[in-house]
């Protein structure tokens, strides 16, 4: 044996955070306080920087398209820098919740810098000029005075992207087993699949508004259009990519065409399912902000084009960001089921 010391291997740095692959960034503190520092750097900004609104007289001129009252947005700003320091005070009984608040610490502090600029350049430098560029002062005052009217059009989209969605995943997943396991219904579905596919669901709108009444029909038949040739492709991708190994293991052992299909073409497919899914709901919701903007009288996406015919381009953002909260919650739904549904995938994928 050598007496000299081994050199540090370059992947070590990689294999370091091949250890805990999901919070791979720097645990660092310093991180956590400038996340903490930027949202107070924001509120000191709006607080300190004077407004130059040429023409316009504070307290006398200001409505919904210009700077309005700034004291929900500094609520705000100090609300989630008080939630942060709160956030990491329990950490220190909880480790994985502090694991992952200094994961996204420079992404939390790039997000204060980012409403920081974005409130300079709006309602203090007026460089950003309404209605087109309404700045966090107008959202942070619009939000609070209208969240009925806002939770009504919620409650809408919800509806109707929840119902197409599950109506297309259900569809998708028969369609995906039949044409992955079956060649008769490959023979004659497969094509048909494949012409829906390559045909964006919003060009079936015309044909959909006068076939289908009334109007949420049509809507919901869009939704399910755009999220059943993914789901089925992936379905039918899954079940085709299943080693012929487990099939005959499973032969060996006396298993029927029926356990097969049941235990061991539809398990393995699980993951494609879920990818499938995933991209589903991405699909679907640009579907569905086009499919209300056709004859919808709710609905996030009627209430864009709502606001965007009066350039009430303030209420067009509140919907936009409405919209990516809540379908981010949904999506972690998914992912959360999909995380439960395939647990036992632990320690055979490798990150």
């Amino acid at each position: 044996m050598s007496d000299t010391p081994a050199k540090a291997s370059p992947r070590q740095p990689a294999q370091a955070q091949a250890a805990d692959p999901v919070y791979w960034k720097p645990q660092s503190r310093i991180w956590y306080a400038l996340a903490v520092i930027s949202f107070l750097l924001a509120l000191g900004a709006n607080l300190l920087i004077p407004a130059n609104l040429p023409g316009l007289q504070p307290g006398l001129d200001y409505s919904q398209d210009f700077p309005t009252d700034p004291t929900n947005y500094r609520i705000l700003l100090a609300a989630v820098a008080v939630l942060l320091v709160l956030l990491f005070a329990v950490s220190h009984f909880w480790n994985p919740l502090r694991k992952r608040l200094l994961h996204k610490a420079q992404f939390i502090f790039a997000g204060g810098l980012a409403l920081a600029v974005w409130d300079v350049l709006s309602s203090k430098l007026f460089i950003m000029r309404p209605p087109y560029f309404p700045g966090p002062v107008n959202l942070a005052a619009y939000v609070p005075t209208n969240w009925l009217g806002l939770l009504n059009h919620i409650t809408a989209s919800s509806q109707l992207f929840i119902t197409g969605l599950v109506l297309g995943t259900v569809f998708g997943i028969g369609t995906g087993i039949l044409i992955g396991w079956f060649r008769q219904w490959f023979y004659w579905l497969f094509p048909i699949l494949k012409f829906t596919g390559v045909v964006p669901a919003t060009a079936w709108m015309p044909l959909a508004t006068v076939l289908l009444k009334p109007a949420p029909v049509a809507m919901t038949f869009l939704l399910v259009i755009a999220s059943w040739f993914i789901i089925s492709f992936m379905m039918a991708q899954g079940m085709e990519s299943t080693p012929k190994a487990l099939y005959e293991v499973s032969e060996t052992l006396g298993a029927s065409r029926r356990f097969l299909l049941l235990h061991v073409a539809i398990p393995n497919a699980m993951p494609s399912i879920f990818t499938g899914i995933s991209t589903a709901t991405a699909m679907s919701l640009l579907t569905l902000v086009a499919a209300e903007m056709m004859g919808a009288t709710a609905g996030l996406g009627y209430f864009i084009n709502y606001s965007k015919a009066f350039n009430k381009y303030y209420q067009v953002y509140a919907a936009i960001i409405i919209m990516f909260i809540v379908f981010s919650v949904l999506l972690a739904i998914i992912n959360a089921i999909r995380n439960r549904a395939l647990r036992w995938q632990k320690g055979l994928v490798q990150q």
